[in-house]
């Protein structure tokens, strides 16, 4: 799993960093939700404005985590 955050600086230039490229230990959504969470963390990142995903329906157990996580 690799996670990108794009973002726009305060002049208004685009930004694009790679922040993680990791092995899973199972495809869970909660396992992905716990790295996509504690990446954030490490990064300093408290606000997520969209996140793009493949249609794996594991990806559903991930964005329920990361719900409760940042309610």
């Amino acid at each position: 799993m690799f996670l990108v955050a794009h973002y726009i600086d305060s002049e208004w230039n685009l930004h694009k960093r790679i922040l993680n490229f990791s092995i899973i230990k199972n495809h869970k959504g909660p396992t992905l939700g716990k790295m996509v969470d504690q990446c954030l963390i490490e990064h300093g990142i408290d606000k997520i404005l969209t996140i793009t995903l493949d249609n794996a329906s594991s990806n559903n157990g991930l964005i329920e985590f990361l719900k409760k996580k940042t309610i």
